[in-house]
């Protein structure tokens, strides 16, 4: 779990130019692909910046955040729902939701198994899950990775992006894959190149 200390790190990169302008490209990403969903669970949102982000663009949508840290969530901004919850086992009813997110937070979830089995129990018939991993294959990751202090390196539990592909196509028809987002000497890269893309995205349909 990340110290306050991390934590207040983590929230003030997001507010600084750079961090700025990858929270609105990653609100982008998910604008894209979840068109015509209206109730929305981000699991392992932190503190709801995206969601917030995506809220404000669509006033009318429904979002709510999930976080197993009420230290990351006491920086959520006013506005959005949120609440704590363990992404293993969801605080929400069966079939509730259109869509699902992951974004940058199903591989440091311990089973993540176990989540992508509860994000098909809350999600909607057809209901869509998006996964936005991070890209280990990348220079921008294996930099923060290497840097035993980083939040990355003490948190992240699985490293192996493929294997949870191969969970998520237990439970999902996966629509599509894709690397997304670059980050050298800190200015962003609209590429798809897995050795400059920060994010491996999934994209998949709820089977049946």
């Amino acid at each position: 779990m990340a110290t306050e200390k991390k934590i207040e790190k983590y929230v003030r990169f997001y507010h600084q130019p750079l961090g700025q302008k990858i929270l609105e490209k990653e609100i982008d990403l998910v604008e894209e692909k979840l068109t015509n969903c209206t109730d929305i669970l981000s699991v392992g949102c932190g503190p709801a910046f995206l969601e917030t982000g995506l809220q404000r663009r669509h006033p009318n949508i429904n979002i709510l955040g999930i976080d197993l840290s009420a230290a990351m969530l006491h920086y959520a901004p006013p506005g959005i729902t949120v609440g704590i919850g363990d992404a293993q086992n969801l605080p929400v009813c069966d079939t509730m939701f259109d869509a699902l997110l992951f974004i940058t937070s199903l591989e440091f979830i311990t089973d993540d198994k176990k989540a992508i089995k509860e994000a098909h129990r809350v999600l909607k018939a057809r209901g869509i899950l998006l996964a936005a991993l991070l890209n280990t294959k990348s220079h921008y990751f294996k930099d923060e990775y290497n840097d035993k202090g980083s939040y990355i390196r003490q948190n992240i539990t699985h490293l192996d992006s493929d294997q949870i592909k191969k969970h998520l196509s237990q439970y999902f028809t996966i629509q599509k894959r894709e690397y997304y987002l670059g980050v050298d000497k800190g200015k962003l890269l609209d590429t798809n190149n897995p050795t400059y893309a920060t994010l491996y995205v999934v994209t998949g349909r709820k089977h049946g």
